[in-house]
Formats: structure tokens, C-alpha cells, sequence
């Protein structure tokens, strides 16, 4: 199976059958830091260091089906940061919103 670190929908499935919770921003965390130079990811780059990470004391007592519940408390306490900073109700919703996933790297093309 092909794994495409930027697509959730190629390794989801993998994390669900080995019950590893599937937790963005930690994901998003190891592209940013491991997923810049294209010589050196492969599909199991981000896969492999997420999967070491999840083996962790902080993490390793969930188990997939604790997935949207943890994404629901990192929203959440996102929120409640944003809030004691002053940001309104809407500022909130739209920061919540945007996607973070850091991009893909650019190939080098032979010139």
C-alpha cells in the first residue's frame, strides 16, 4: 500500500487496523520537522516516527477509537488559550478552521 504522508486517507486506515489514535497536530508536527527535504521522505518516513511517538508514556494508553475525542480536547483547549488571549468567538471558529498541515515539499526538478 502506498502511503502519502499528506493524504490521511492513505495511512488512517493503517493507524485504525494496528489502533494507534490518529492525533493531527502531533502527524502535522513530524512533517513539518521531517518532511521538507523530498530526497529523503518516503511513505513510511512520517508513518514509522509518528508510530514511535505514539509508543510514548503520554500517548500510549489510546487507542484509535480515542481519536476524535482527543482532537475534540486539543480543539478545546486551543479555544480556551485563544479565549484568555482575548480573541472573540468568531476569531476563534476561524483560527480553529484553518488547516496547518504543512506543505508539500516542492521537487527539484533537472534542469
Amino acid at each position: 500500500m502506498h502511503v502519502d504522508n499528506w493524504d490521511p486517507s492513505t495511512f488512517i486506515p493503517i493507524l485504525q487496523e494496528i489502533d494507534v489514535p490518529y492525533i493531527k497536530e502531533q502527524w502535522d508536527q513530524l512533517l513539518e520537522k521531517f518532511g521538507q527535504d523530498p530526497s529523503k521522505i518516503t511513505g513510511t518516513t512520517i508513518l514509522g516516527r509518528y508510530l514511535s511517538k505514539m509508543k510514548l508514556t503520554q500517548w500510549n494508553k489510546y487507542r484509535f477509537a480515542d481519536t476524535e475525542r482527543l482532537e475534540a480536547e486539543a480543539k478545546e483547549k486551543k479555544a480556551m488559550t485563544m479565549r484568555a488571549a482575548g480573541y472573540s468567538g468568531e476569531e476563534i471558529e476561524q483560527q480553529l478552521a484553518v488547516d496547518r498541515t504543512p506543505p508539500r515539499p516542492k521537487l527539484i526538478e533537472d534542469g
